[in-house]
């Protein structure tokens, strides 16, 4: 009967070793899930595209018509982005008659960018090239109940977690194309007074303008 007393620690050791491996090999499940993901707001793209003739003073009625239709297929003119291209060797002023036929069309000027058409090797490109784009908000499928709201003491947040805050911010975007990219920042705040500093530096400091004060009312006793 003794005999078997020095087997059992040697036993509860195996055991103890299998048991180990065992939890080792079961799949721990990840801290991170995409059921878990903060909800995103998707951001989606619609682009038009028209070339006209390079004029220098009023657009052809075929030419207005065909911007009319290019701002028409997107549907908002007012969050609608354009790009005028020039063509190689043209007049900054020969954007003016499309400039102005857009914004009578309802697209912001302040939405419009006259650029140049970069040159290749085919040639010179003939013709103004219009590029209208419009960013448009998908907000999430809400909400989203798949897990339960009860407590698994799983400490995970539950998958309906910021859904309400994404809706909101979908909605509440002016031009959901900030958030695919910025926009153009600019001229700094402080130009003004690092150039001020620089003429402190220089001694040439702009002095003051002679006054007299003049005292009124019961000042003057």
């Amino acid at each position: 009967m003794n005999d078997h007393f020095p087997q059992r620690p040697l036993r509860q050791a195996v055991l103890l070793a299998l048991t180990l491996l065992a939890g080792a090999c079961t799949p721990v499940e990840a801290l991170w899930t995409p059921a878990d993901t903060p909800r995103e707001v998707t951001v989606e793209r619609a682009e038009s595209t028209a070339r006209l003739p390079a004029t220098r003073n009023r657009l052809a009625p075929a030419d207005t018509a065909q911007l009319r239709r290019l701002i028409e297929e997107l549907g908002e003119p007012p969050r609608t982005r354009v790009t005028i291209a020039l063509p190689a060797g043209a007049e900054q002023h020969q954007a003016v008659p499309v400039v102005r036929a857009l914004a009578g069309f309802g697209v912001d000027p302040a939405n419009i960018t006259v650029a140049r058409q970069p040159g290749g090797d085919a040639g010179p490109v003939r013709g103004i090239a219009v590029m209208a784009e419009l960013y448009a908000a998908v907000p999430p499928r809400c909400p989203d109940w798949r897990r339960t709201v009860m407590d698994d003491n799983s400490f995970r947040p539950s998958s309906n977690f910021g859904c309400a805050n994404a809706n909101n911010l979908a909605v509440m975007l002016a031009d959901p194309g900030d958030l695919a990219a910025p926009r153009r920042m600019g001229p700094a705040d402080g130009a003004a007074q690092e150039a001020a500093v620089d003429r402190y530096k220089a001694n040439k400091v702009t002095p003051l303008k002679a006054s007299s004060t003049v005292l009124t009312g019961a000042s003057q006793q």
